[in-house]
């Protein structure tokens, strides 16, 4: 039986889905995530872009560094653990209780440990400034909050995301509806920070409650055995993961530090417009993760067949998106940003390119987790991070603002594509096969 919307595609699509349960189970979810997450994009930039005029260049670039230092911590606080949960839930839900207890107890005892550290850290490196350090405390409240997302993996496994697009999308109007009130009341910067973290806060309260409404088979309960095996199975992801926000986090720290902070407020427009585009396959992947576990334990040619389509079809919506983005680039800015941001629309028109990469990355992500390629991928990502870091040094000073556009892109190319073809011989194979031949027919 097919699914009910379904019947509003063409035959010729129709007949193609036609007893493709589990494809038919895959876009359906998709489709709830897209709806999300686009809604909620094009209120965030609307909403933002108000913020960033109301800000201005420069409190506007000071909120960025804060959030920028805060990605750091973050990664260790979700443990970057949400792929292999996926895949454990997707294959084993009998351990459904287990796996999901044992995940939010770690992740809420390691945001309350960054959290600290990140307050800490920042004394240290400013100890005379006491708003960032301030802002650090406000901000870095979220790292604890965030442990909730292990309900939305549940709802993710299961192909039922649609249980959790209305308790996201009442989160995220209840925290821009605050944002508009502070805007309209001229509130100061620190207010602004604190929407970010009760955001977080309200979005967990709405999971908790989503998920009342479809639960697991049994209590959560944490298991220290399972504790150890997804300590060991998610370090090296941890620690790549520290290594990717350093490449794509690193720019804007050093940019704030060389530059200053108007500057740093110029760059961060232009790279919130550009990662619009990454709602597209954070959403693609979040659905097919299951779909590929299921692939990767049912057949491995199957499974390398759907990698190569992903493959080739993320770069080619990717090119897409940034080639419409750099010709309306100096109407997108104009428009939402106004004459003080005039500057990001040349930044925009070369750095929305780096999405051609971001694409790959995400998607490479459902061949990092099924293969199970821990060590390569931390090694790809220590080396990027030091292309990253030695390319703004050399190229800020020379280029400025363009010069973190330029390392941006270096960085991404060297994590996404050399690196990690350097050193997975198989990788460079599913490569070839996307974009130098034809993937094998048959995918279901």
């Amino acid at each position: 039986m097919n699914a009910w919307w379904t019947k509003y595609l063409p035959d010729i699509i129709q007949e193609w889905l036609g007893g493709r349960q589990q494809l038919q189970k895959a876009i359906g979810n998709t489709g709830w995530l897209l709806f999300d997450r686009i809604l909620r994009m094009l209120i965030g930039v609307t909403v933002g872009a108000w913020v960033a005029r109301y800000l201005g260049p420069a409190q506007f670039g000071e909120l960025a560094y804060i959030i920028a230092f805060i990605a750091f911590f973050q990664v260790i606080a979700g443990l970057e653990a949400d792929g292999f949960i996926v895949r454990d839930l997707a294959r084993k839900q009998v351990d459904a209780a287990v796996i999901l207890g044992t995940s939010l107890r770690l992740r809420v005892v390691s945001g309350v440990i960054t959290w600290l550290a990140a307050v800490i850290l920042m004394y240290l490196l400013h100890p005379e400034d006491v708003k960032l350090c301030l802002l650090v405390i406000i901000v870095g409240a979220m790292l604890v909050f965030q442990a909730s997302d292990t309900i939305d993996l549940w709802f993710e496994s299961q192909s039922q995301s649609k249980r959790t697009v209305i308790a996201k999308l009442v989160s995220y109007l209840f925290s821009n509806g605050i944002k508009v009130i502070l805007l309209l009341n001229k509130a100061p910067l620190l207010a602004f920070a604190g929407v970010i973290s009760l955001e977080s806060a309200a979005l967990a309260l709405a999971l908790f409650v989503a998920y009342r409404r479809f639960p697991a088979d049994d209590r959560w309960r944490a298991d220290i055995a399972q504790a150890k095996k997804l300590l060991h199975l998610c370090w090296p992801f941890m620690a790549s993961g520290v290594m990717i926000t350093a490449y794509m986090r690193i720019d804007q720290i050093m940019l704030k530090e060389m530059l200053g902070d108007r500057e740093l407020g110029i760059y961060a427009v232009a790279l919130t417009l550009s990662q619009v585009w990454t709602v597209i396959p954070a959403t693609l992947v979040a659905s097919l993760a299951p779909f590929i576990a299921r692939k990767k334990s049912r057949d491995e040619a199957e499974y390398r067949d759907a990698l190569v389509i992903i493959f080739r079809y993320f770069a080619i919506l990717a090119l897409i998106g940034a080639g419409l983005t750099a010709l309306a680039s100096p109407w997108i800015v104009g428009l939402l940003y106004g004459a003080e941001y005039r500057s990001s629309a040349a930044v925009l028109s070369v750095l929305v390119f780096v999405i051609v990469f971001v694409f790959q990355g995400v998607a490479q992500t459902l061949w990092v987790v099924n293969d199970n390629v821990r060590i390569a991928n931390l090694i790809g990502a220590f080396l990027a991070a030091l292309v990253s870091i030695g390319a703004n040094l050399v190229l800020i000073r020379k280029f400025g603002i363009m010069g973190a556009v330029f390392s941006y892109l270096l960085a991404q190319g060297a994590s996404v594509v050399f690196f990690p073809c350097l050193l997975r011989k198989d990788l460079f194979e599913l490569y070839k096969r996307a974009f130098l031949g034809l993937a094998k027919p048959g995918v279901r």
